[in-house]
């Protein structure tokens, strides 16, 4: 159960939804399952399912949950601000619809950071299949990230971060355009500028994050592409270094997807749906 007591520090919790109904209970359990004083912010993005009817029936249950509905469907990048501009925490904590932690993350990552007087931390996950059934390897970080090892690897799961915003108050994503699905990796990457402290690893496997089918995630050319144009277009760097990095990126993500991710093939069922399960 989550924790109300004041002797803990608040973490706002921050999840964008979209069409994620069948993803919200799971997630709110998640949240719920954390034995910390937290404040668990949803901003429905227009959604066009039953995700806000939904989010307002479960505030009766869970009091620290605060759902937000945008007036039209305005992306990852605006929802992820606007609930930040909502947040009373001294800790901002990222979750997408379709991901979760595991019981107690909040507490072993925050414990971790007072520890190492820390203001952005990331811990080990794995990947799963979007039921949540099968599950890959974890997948174990580097013990520091700062910025050029960042833009080397894109190693740093949204999923896992955590801020304390006492070191950086006006944190906000990056709102660039076009977007080139680079909001979160441009949210650490001037965490690091304008702090001047690498991202520390929190070694202990506590988030899972969904392979799921069409998702921004699971087109890893359109996401090379995009990877390309933000060094170039949006960061200006320089072609040789746009080049290392790139190319670095590439190997990076090769062996992430090849050792990491579980492995799954499509296979037609009784009523005609697409199931998904493990590759033996």
């Amino acid at each position: 159960m989550c924790s109300t007591s004041s002797s803990k520090p608040l973490v706002s919790v921050i999840t964008p939804v979209f069409n994620g109904e069948r993803f919200i209970q799971r997630v709110v359990n998640s949240v719920s399952q954390q034995n910390f004083s937290v404040q668990h912010i949803i901003v429905d993005d227009c959604s066009t399912d039953d995700s806000w009817n939904l989010l307002e029936s479960l505030t009766t249950k869970f009091p620290w949950l605060k759902p937000i509905r945008l007036n039209k469907n305005s992306g990852p990048v605006l929802a992820r601000n606007e609930a930040i501009k909502n947040a009373s925490g001294r800790y901002i904590a990222f979750l997408d619809v379709d991901d979760f932690w595991l019981p107690g993350k909040l507490s072993t990552q925050i414990s971790f950071m007072e520890e190492n007087n820390c203001g952005i931390s990331f811990t080990d996950y794995r990947f799963v299949s979007e039921n949540g059934a099968f599950i890959g390897p974890r997948i174990k970080g580097f013990n520091s990230i700062g910025d050029h090892l960042h833009h080397m690897t894109r190693y740093l799961g949204c999923l896992t971060i955590v801020i304390d915003r006492e070191k950086y108050p006006n944190f906000l994503i990056p709102d660039i355009s076009p977007a080139y699905r680079a909001e979160d990796f441009l949210a650490w990457r001037d965490y690091m500028l304008q702090v001047g402290e690498p991202a520390l690893r929190c070694p202990h496997d506590l988030a899972r994050y969904s392979v799921v089918q069409n998702s921004r995630s699971s087109k890893p050319l359109r996401a090379a592409k995009s990877v390309w144009l933000l060094y170039r277009d949006v960061e200006r760097l320089s072609l040789l270094k746009s080049l290392f990095y790139f190319s670095c990126y590439l190997a990076f993500s090769f062996l992430k997807r090849k050792i990491y991710k579980p492995q799954l093939k499509r296979e037609k069922v009784d009523s005609g749906d697409i199931a998904w399960s493990i590759i033996k």
